[in-house]
């Protein structure tokens, strides 16, 4: 069913364990001026950009081919951004779920209720409940505060010019919040 030029609402059919299920698709080009906020029940696919100040929340999963520019994106299940998230220091990210990104750069916080996976994590707050990777081509976590439940892994935490990082294993983040 088309919505307007820029979105587009479709039926997925999923089987898991045995079982049917329907949901919501949304599909956007861009998360603009052109759609304002988006607060859907279901998946959201935003196939370009999500712009500064907008704020994208769905009950599913969310996938954003483009750039996340210092937007708000919540998620009650995963978050995949094939691009990245260029915080602009005021990005906020939570999904109950997974979250990988290509990068995680300048983010005000960055959060999961399962993993988090990036090439590179760069002057951020970033925390998960399970664990962090920071894998890929580069594999660098500098400067911010990184924090996970199991695991951090990364090729290179830290840098020559003394930048701050902080990283932290086995606490729950929320509950170091409450202890600091």
């Amino acid at each position: 069913r088309l919505v307007g030029s820029e979105m587009c609402i479709r039926d997925s059919v999923i089987l898991e364990n045995d079982k049917i299920f329907v949901s919501n698709v949304l599909e956007l080009v861009n998360v603009d001026n052109s759609t304002g906020d988006i607060d859907y029940e279901g998946d959201v696919v935003v196939k370009g950009n999500v712009l500064a100040g907008f704020t994208v929340k769905a009950t599913g999963d969310i996938t954003v081919s483009g750039i996340v520019e210092g937007a708000t994106v919540i998620a009650g299940g995963n978050i995949t951004f094939n691009r990245g998230i260029q915080g602009m220091t005021r990005a906020v990210v939570k999904a109950g779920g997974n979250i990988v990104s290509k990068f995680i750069e300048s983010a005000e916080n960055v959060s999961a209720g399962g993993s988090i996976e990036a090439d590179s994590i760069l002057h951020s707050k970033v925390t998960a409940k399970s664990t962090i990777k920071a894998s890929g081509r580069n594999g660098l976590i500098i400067g911010g505060d990184v924090k996970a439940v199991n695991m951090i892994e990364a090729k290179t935490i830290g840098n020559a010019m003394g930048t701050n990082t902080s990283v932290g294993v086995g606490v729950d983040p929320v509950s170091y919040t409450h202890l600091t």
